[in-house]
This record gives structure tokens, C-alpha cells and sequence, in this order.
């Protein structure tokens, strides 16, 4: 159990406790010295479970640093102050106070093999849309991990590629079939994609085949919405050609 979440069955125990005694919550923060939002959540809390799920997921500017710290106390050096200069030297934001208290209970109980890094989802999503062949060997074997663990993610992964394949190669002869293998998976999020792609399916399979862009047409109609904008509305249309005209 990690810290966070050991603290966190404590102090649902302790104010459980002190609420079947009959004690108000303004008692019961004043007791503990908690603040009164923290002991209404804990008070509201159905379960302990429900606690936990939040501590054992909550994310913490030390994640970074916590292999570091494990590999340090577990050769020998539980110098807080040293460690805190170490890490800050990695790049660690916060005060002293933060590692002492993730390391207070080491003292006691030892620390065990340092925790894998907490995943960020933007993390496994930049992952996803960047090529294979442009992954790190350990950004590839991570998410390779990850996606073993979630047959949800790991569709979702495929998918995207193959979208990614089509549009690289202009196969918009594709489409139809990678729509029908993307709606035999259980992914609502991108049967939602599939609905809007099928409103225009021939504009779709055109801009996937052909080489031509509307690149340099969505530029000029930008350019020409930023010129009418700085008229503030009170440029008459052929004050606003002109300045179109003017600016090519």
C-alpha cells in the first residue's frame, strides 16, 4: 500500500469513528486538524474503496522522482536534506517538506523497488500517433505493455494507424473496409467518428486518393477573416476587397 493511500484508510477510520460517536464535523476537523472539506468528503464517502481509488491514482510533482529517491535510500543514504538537493538538481520543483513527508514512513518500514513513473494519457496518446518506425525501442516495448493489458487500446491503436497508413499513401479505396473493421470493435468513441466520416463519405475517399490540398484555400479564407476582423465590422465590402486585393 502506498503512502497516500495508507494515510488516506487512517484518516476515513478516524473520522468514521468519531462520526459514530456522534461528533459534528466542525469537531471532528478541530480534533484531527483537518481541514472541514476533507472531513465532509470523508464523512460522505460510501466506502473506503472509493477513497482509495482516488489515493492510489492521485498524481504527485514527485512520480518523476520516486525511482530516484528508492534507488537512493535503498543504497544507504536517507540524508532528506542530500536527497532534496539531489532531485532538485533533476529538475524537482518542490520543497523539502514534500519529500519528507513521502519518506517518513522508510524510516520505519524501508522502501521497496522504486515504482514504475505514473503514466500521463497524453503520454500513451503521442505515443499512438507517431509512427512506429519514429518510436524509441522503450517507448515502443511500453506501449507495446500497455496495450496487452487493454484489448480496447490496443484496437483503438490499430485503427489509427491504418487511418494513418491510409492517408500517408493515399489509399482512400480503403476507407469503406477500415470503417467496417472499426465498427465490429466495441469503441463507441469512434463509431462517432465513423457516423460523421459517412455525412460526406466522397469527400472523404477524395481528400484521402488525391494529391491535391485545400491547404492554400483555407489559408486565404483565414487571411481574408483576420483583414475583415481588424474592420471591427465597419468596413463596407469594397473597403474589404480592396484591402484583400492590396495585401496578395
Amino acid at each position: 500500500m502506498t503512502v497516500s493511500a495508507a494515510r488516506t484508510k487512517e484518516r476515513y477510520g478516524a473520522v468514521q469513528e468519531r462520526l459514530a460517536e456522534g461528533k459534528s464535523l466542525g469537531a471532528i476537523g478541530r480534533e484531527l486538524r483537518l481541514d472541514h472539506s476533507t472531513v465532509r468528503r470523508f464523512a460522505r464517502a460510501t466506502s473506503i474503496d472509493e477513497l482509495l481509488v482516488k489515493a492510489v491514482n492521485r498524481q504527485s510533482i514527485l512520480d518523476e522522482c520516486k525511482p530516484y529517491l528508492h534507488e537512493r535510500w535503498n543504497e544507504g543514504c536517507h540524508d532528506i536534506p542530500r536527497l532534496h538537493r539531489e532531485i532538485q538538481a533533476l529538475g524537482f520543483p518542490g520543497d523539502i517538506q514534500t519529500v519528507r513527508r513521502y519518506l517518513r514512513p522508510a524510516k520505519e518500514r524501508g522502501l521497496p523497488k522504486a515504482p514504475r513513473p505514473a503514466l500521463r494519457p497524453r503520454r500513451v496518446v503521442r505515443w499512438i500517433m507517431t509512427g512506429p518506425d519514429r518510436l524509441s525501442s522503450s517507448d515502443a516495448q511500453e506501449l507495446k505493455e500497455i496495450c496487452a493489458t487493454c484489448p480496447h487500446l490496443d484496437a483503438t491503436a490499430r485503427h489509427v494507424r491504418d487511418f494513418a497508413t491510409m492517408l500517408h499513401d493515399r489509399r482512400g479505396d480503403l476507407l469503406l473496409d477500415w470503417m467496417n473493421r472499426v465498427l465490429a470493435d466495441d469503441l463507441p468513441a469512434l463509431h462517432s467518428l465513423i457516423t460523421g466520416l459517412r455525412r460526406d463519405q466522397d469527400a472523404v475517399i477524395a481528400g484521402l486518393s488525391s494529391h491535391w490540398s485545400s491547404g492554400q484555400v483555407e489559408g486565404h479564407v483565414t487571411r481574408i477573416k483576420l483583414l475583415k476582423r481588424k474592420g471591427y465590422g465597419r468596413a463596407n465590402l469594397d473597403l474589404l476587397r480592396r484591402r484583400v486585393l492590396l495585401a496578395s
